[in-house]
Parts: structure tokens; C-alpha cells; sequence
């Protein structure tokens, strides 16, 4: 059996519950689950049969002869600080009225009261505390695939609510890269035709701040800034057709709302902390957007997905810088 040990620290809020979906907590299966995640995006290129065998040959699964998994997470902490206190104060205009660009990002984690603005519905994990990650692997063929796999979430993503938006960030402080990225993804390699789930291909896209910041809210401001921008150019106001697309479902009103299924975007924020200062980056992991519908309104939904996210990513550019991969 092999043990790896990461220790780790965050860097945005963490919104993270227990098993009373309430109190803030850090569990392996909430690491397993995301781990498993990451673990898919690295392979692709396999056949979906193929990806469920080997996915629950290594995590465990519920079908027959799946077995149980491979893979077992410990956590220890140390008394995590955590928070229900407002997020810092990045106000942007909208018609008459400004909006907190990460209370726009962290939305559904709060609750409205009148005089006292967003109040948030449980307590955070607060960013700087501590965490150590120690994952025990009863292959030894598998070590290299599961260390990667834990940096590719680290990398690209983070624990918890609103990880797609940046929150739940965090750094891993024993990592011995010297590089930005604990990860080097190369489309060389990768296929050039859309996955079939979120996964890396060539059709992958990574934006990153055009600055670095002094602390971890202006670096996720930024990205929230720059995120709003894009999807709000794509079509004009009061009109969601094409917005629908990026995520579903949109809901403005009885009469204003998105037809379509409930579906997570394919834009990942994170976080990074390199050398004291912090920078914001966007991942895009295109997939088949209607893998499982009819033959022609799966084409047409793909079709519908492609030209809202070509659209959106064109305006990225204006506010962020394009990585070369």
C-alpha cells in the first residue's frame, strides 16, 4: 500500500458542509467525489464503457464485480476558522444600482434581509487555514495517476459550492513544481473532436488576469468581472436564447426563463497563489453538450452550445490574457 501526504491551505472561501449540510466541514468524500471528477477530464480519450471500469476500479462503484475502491482519504485539521462575515466589497454598476461582483458569483449561498443586505445561509471555511490531505492507494501503479489527478483539482478548480466560480480554492504547499501550474496540460496528443463529458481536448481554452493581486478577492473580482462582461455581450439585455446555453436553467421571471435542462457551465475560475501575489485563471472544457438527446436535436443543441461559448470566449479575451497550452 502507498500513502501520499499533501498539505494544503486555502486561498478563497470555502463553501464546504457536513453531513448536516450546515456546519462547514472537510470530507473525504467530498475529495473523492471531486477527485473523481478531474479523474474522468484526464481520460477522454477513453470510450465511456471503458472510462465507468476503470473509474470504479480505482474510486469503487455500485454495479456488479465493480469492487470496492482503491483509494483511501484522511483529513486532518486544526481548528479551520470559519465565517458567515460578508465577502469584501468589489461593486459593479448595473442600470441604476451597483452589485458585489463575488456576492454575483457566491449567489445561492446567502440570503437576502432588508437593511442588513446578503446575509450568508451557514458559515464558510475562511481562506489561510490549513489542511493536511493523506491519501491511501492499495496499488502502487496507481500513485502517479492519483497524485496528478489531486493537483489537476487544485489546479483547475477547488472544494465545495460555487468551486466553478472560484470559491473553495486552494494551494498545495508541499507540491515540489517549480512551475505556476502543478499541471502542464499539451494538447498534443488530445483529441480534437468534443468529449462526450467535461474533459481535456484540444478544443480546451485557459485565461488568466492580466495582472497579479495582493490578495485572493481582487484576483477573483477580476475574474468575476471579466466573466460578467463576457456573457452579457454575447446576446443584448433582458434576452437569454444564447445565454441559456452557457448554463442552465436561467430564471428571470415566470415568463423570462431558459427551456433547457439543468446543466453546469464548462468554465472552471480558480485561484492561484504564486510568490505571495494572486492570480485569477479560467479554464474552458468544452464537452458534447446533448450527448444522450435524438440524433438531430442533439446536433442542434451542440450547435446552439458551440456558437454561445465561441461568442462568450471572444469577449474573454478583451479583459483577460489567453495561456498558451
Amino acid at each position: 500500500m502507498k500513502s501520499i501526504t499533501f498539505e494544503c491551505e486555502t486561498v478563497t472561501p470555502m463553501f464546504l458542509a457536513g453531513a448536516d449540510g450546515k456546519t462547514p466541514e472537510l470530507r473525504p468524500s467530498s475529495i473523492k467525489g471531486a477527485m473523481r471528477f478531474w479523474w474522468r477530464a484526464m481520460n477522454g480519450s477513453l470510450s465511456l464503457e471503458d472510462l465507468k471500469k476503470k473509474e470504479a476500479a480505482i474510486f469503487g462503484g455500485s454495479g456488479e464485480n465493480m469492487g470496492r475502491s482503491k483509494v483511501s482519504i484522511k483529513i486532518n485539521t486544526l481548528n479551520l476558522n470559519k465565517s458567515k462575515k460578508k465577502l469584501p466589497l468589489h461593486p459593479v454598476p448595473v442600470k441604476n444600482f451597483s452589485i458585489n461582483i463575488l456576492d454575483y458569483l457566491a449567489y445561492g449561498t446567502y440570503q437576502y434581509k432588508k437593511g442588513e443586505g446578503n446575509i450568508f445561509i451557514r458559515e464558510y471555511i475562511e481562506p489561510g487555514q490549513k489542511f493536511t490531505v493523506n491519501i491511501s492507494i492499495i496499488d502502487d501503479e496507481l500513485e502517479k495517476d492519483i497524485i496528478r489527478t489531486f493537483q489537476l483539482l487544485s489546479t483547475f478548480s477547488g472544494l465545495g459550492s460555487k468551486s466553478r466560480n472560484g470559491f473553495g480554492s486552494f494551494v498545495i504547499l508541499n507540491n515540489k513544481s517549480s512551475n505556476s501550474f502543478y499541471v502542464n496540460i499539451k494538447k498534443d496528443g488530445l483529441s480534437s473532436t468534443l468529449p462526450k463529458f467535461s474533459a481535456f481536448s484540444k478544443n480546451m481554452r485557459l485565461w488568466k488576469t492580466k495582472q497579479s493581486y495582493d490578495s485572493w478577492d481582487k484576483s477573483l473580482a477580476e475574474l468575476g468581472k471579466a466573466y460578467k462582461y463576457a456573457r452579457n455581450k454575447i446576446e443584448s439585455k433582458h434576452h437569454y436564447q444564447k445565454r441559456q446555453y452557457i448554463g442552465a436553467p436561467i430564471i428571470v421571471n415566470t415568463k423570462q426563463k431558459s427551456k433547457l435542462n439543468r446543466h453546469a457551465k464548462p468554465y472552471f475560475m480558480s485561484v492561484h497563489r504564486e510568490n505571495n501575489k494572486y492570480i485569477g485563471y479560467i479554464l474552458y472544457l468544452p464537452s458534447e453538450y446533448a450527448y444522450g438527446l435524438e440524433s438531430l436535436k442533439n446536433f442542434e443543441e451542440t450547435k446552439q452550445f458551440k456558437e454561445a461559448c465561441n461568442s462568450l470566449n471572444q469577449h474573454l479575451k478583451d479583459k483577460l490574457v489567453e495561456v498558451s497550452l
